[in-house]
């Protein structure tokens, strides 16, 4: 794994890159949601192991080809595992050792999956979103991640590696993980649709959403989990789109998991430098004379679109709104829809 110094370090997507974004949906594999969980865990208010900028250093420090060729949830467990041994928790030679046992007992494979179904569920950019060729030889996470077989990737071996470390001392239970999947499963659009068809429909509320979105959240049984939340709303005039250059920072804690194009390059870099094609990507064209803002989302601060209520949905109630808000709506990618 090569370390270099960069100008621009590989995550600051900001501007840099072309290409349509490839917006194909999918489920998030077992494997994912556990080092996603893992990773929350070990930064929550109980545990504090490190923070997101701590998280953030060990996968900055890769270099440009490395970084897009490794897969979203293989940098997060490249960056907890790299910092459980930086602080101590878990020696390197433990967790070697460890790796070696499940090879060792055929633990290193794939459970429950026909031989390559893992393919489908990565987040990094496709060739032809690259602006550089790829050797496997020199990247063995994307050659691996890619192999026909079912062993696992390197840094999928290592997150379970660590896994089992951590529940064997104790830092963390199974059922903690099961519980913070089972969270952030049930964290969704509906639950921003809530927000906005409550503010639709209450000029009172919308009021204290634009103040403090999450203390209006809580009123509504919405933990924002300590995330600091600024709501956003489109008018007539102004229209809202939010990206993350650096990272994927999104409104987790309400709208759960981003979808995977917002973590793409070409999303990241394009939002910002070329935000009126992005919305006619996603077939969004707004009136003329409309302004547009662009709002980067960091570590400290996730934003929520509260989309502008359509015309003709005049005494509707709450839950027929609900199905007007879509989670593109609170991106900004698109409208809400007409009725």
């Amino acid at each position: 794994m090569t370390h270099l110094p960069h100008a621009h370090p590989p995550h600051d997507a900001g501007g840099r890159f072309d290409g349509p974004v490839q917006r194909e949906e999918h489920d998030a594999a077992h494997w994912e949601k556990e080092a996603d969980a893992i990773r929350m865990l070990l930064s929550d208010g109980k545990r504090r192991l490190f923070t997101t900028d701590e998280s953030r250093r060990v996968q900055e420090q890769l270099d440009d080809a490395t970084y897009w060729a490794m897969p979203y949830y293989e940098r997060w467990i490249l960056a907890f595992s790299s910092l459980v041994m930086e602080k101590g928790l878990l020696p390197e030679d433990t967790l070697l050792e460890e790796e070696s046992r499940l090879r060792a007992e055929g633990l290193d494979r794939v459970e429950g999956e026909p031989a390559g179904a893992h393919q489908h569920h990565h987040d990094h950019d496709h060739d032809h979103d690259h602006d550089h060729d790829h050797d496997h030889d020199d990247h063995p996470y994307q050659a691996d991640h890619d192999a026909t077989d079912e062993t696992l990737s390197p840094l999928r071996l290592r997150g379970l590696a660590v896994r089992n470390l951590l529940l064997a001392k104790g830092v963390l239970t199974a059922a903690e993980i099961r519980a913070e999947i089972e969270r952030m499963d049930a964290r969704g659009p509906h639950n921003g649709a809530a927000l906005v068809t409550r503010a639709w429909t209450d000029a009172d509320f919308a009021a204290r959403l634009a103040e403090d979105a999450v203390a209006a959240a809580a009123e509504l049984g919405l933990d924002a989990a300590g995330t600091k939340l600024a709501a956003l709303f489109n008018t007539p005039s102004r229209h809202h789109l939010v990206v993350c250059t650096l990272c994927s920072c999104y409104p987790r804690s309400i709208l759960g998991r981003p979808p995977a194009w917002y973590k793409s390059r070409a999303y990241r870099a394009r939002a910002v430098r070329d935000p009126r094609g992005i919305l006619a990507e996603f077939g969004t064209t707004l009136p003329p004379g409309t302004e547009l803002r662009v709002h980067d989302s960091n570590a400290e601060l996730r934003y929520l679109v509260v989309p502008a209520r359509p015309a003709g949905t005049e005494g509707w109630d709450a839950s027929r709104l609900a199905n007007l808000v879509t989670r593109d709506s609170m991106i900004g990618v698109t409208l809400a829809r007409s009725p």
